[in-house]
């Protein structure tokens, strides 16, 4: 057993202990929860406890009569997205520019506006695993976060969601970087989640005593450059993983 002092770093769910065999990320993150005196768990949103379709990319790109990739380059990929997840933007403009980036790309104005439509308008499904965990982990004394890179919109869409029990009736547990000001991977939006983390329980909590789970290399890995132990989450195979811009 690796002691509570142990230096913080980077997990990724595929190694195993003779880095051989394959082990769930949501094993990983309770192992270090009991190995590593851990005092709070702050889970990522989209790709970890939220997931989409991401067969819905085909659709639209079909919608719009685009070449594949299209649509999701002109929604996810917009460079308007780092605004609106600093809380510089907002959710309804980024729909208007990613619009206005399929027609460019071709698309007819109205399919373009249905299509963005169609994707801000898809539900999301919740991942009862990653919750059922973080649920344990917070019944068991662990205090659970969840920090995402997100827009003005998040809160009505956990709602929607029904996930007040994960982020709270009143969002205290929710760490959205569109009211944080900084997004991952500026080590800063950790900073920041980490004082609103200290506010919310009313005392400060060392990097070393805090666990993350993302479904990002990037953001887990700037995570451990700032002292928390951090988890490498995959898709459990149900569902198609969503693809990533580089």
């Amino acid at each position: 057993m690796v002691g509570p002092d142990a230096a913080p770093r980077a997990y990724d769910d595929r190694m195993s202990s003779d880095d051989t065999t394959y082990t769930d990320s949501l094993l990983a993150l309770g192992e270090l929860v009991a190995e590593h005196g851990i005092r709070v768990v702050v889970s990522d949103l989209d790709g970890v406890l939220r997931v989409f379709d991401a067969s819905l990319w085909d659709e639209l790109d079909a919608m719009t009569g685009t070449p594949d990739g299209t649509s999701f380059r002109a929604v996810l990929g917009h460079p308007y997205l780092d605004d609106v997840v600093r809380g510089r933007g907002t959710h309804a403009r980024w729909r208007e520019l990613a619009a206005e980036q399929l027609v460019g790309a071709g698309s007819d104005p109205a399919a373009a506006r249905e299509a963005v439509d169609r994707w801000a308008g898809t539900p999301a499904v919740v991942d009862q695993r990653v919750r059922t965990m973080l649920l344990h982990l917070r019944a068991a004394g662990t205090a659970v976060f969840v920090l995402t890179n997100g827009t003005d919109r998040v809160p009505e869409e956990l709602a929607a969601l029904g996930l007040e029990d994960v982020v709270g009736e009143d969002g205290r547990f929710l760490l959205n970087t569109a009211d944080l000001g900084a997004a991952k991977p500026d080590p800063e939006a950790f900073a920041r989640a980490k004082a609103r983390i200290g506010r919310v329980l009313g005392e400060e909590i060392p990097p070393e005593r805090i666990a993350f789970l993302d479904d990002s290399p990037r953001h887990v890995e700037a995570a451990a450059r700032c002292g928390w132990h951090a988890v490498l989450h995959r898709a459990s195979g149900t569902e198609r993983a969503a693809p990533r811009l580089p």
